[in-house]
């Protein structure tokens, strides 16, 4: 990540992460932690859901996979969290081709596979996208 970009994000806070792969869920840990934030990362969106629940909301990112197992979609899961907390800022990965119309407003599609640094740029342009102009 460039050092203007990461000058201009939080230095720290919690990112929730559900992604069904133990391997890209531990990509996304280490990648978080790398850049100075915490992470809950799930493999399921009713557990991630509960999580956020109890959190209320104090989270700066989600990043969800829109092929989850259990019943719930990553954009699913992504729509139910902005009705309660519209400001959090989220990203929607998938291998997939995801039709536009099911991605929620102001949420950043990422399409797997992707660079390190691809995931590093998409994380900073959706922590900006809710921090106000200075």
């Amino acid at each position: 990540m460039s050092a203007r970009l990461a000058e201009q994000l939080p230095t720290t806070g919690n990112v929730i992460v559900i992604e069904d792969n133990p391997v890209v869920r531990m990509l996304f840990e280490e990648t978080l932690a790398e850049l100075g934030f915490s992470s809950a990362t799930f493999d399921n969106a009713a557990s991630a859901l509960t999580h956020l629940v109890r959190i209320k909301g104090e989270c700066i990112l989600i990043i969800a996979d829109q092929g989850l197992p259990g019943g719930i979609q990553g954009s699913e899961f992504i729509r139910q969290a902005k009705e309660q907390w519209p400001l959090i800022p989220s990203i929607l990965t998938s291998g997939y081709v995801v039709d536009e119309q099911v991605i929620p407003p102001s949420t950043i599609f990422l399409h797997k596979p992707y660079t390190l640094n691809q995931l590093e740029v998409t994380i900073g342009a959706a922590l900006q996208q809710q921090r106000p102009l200075m």
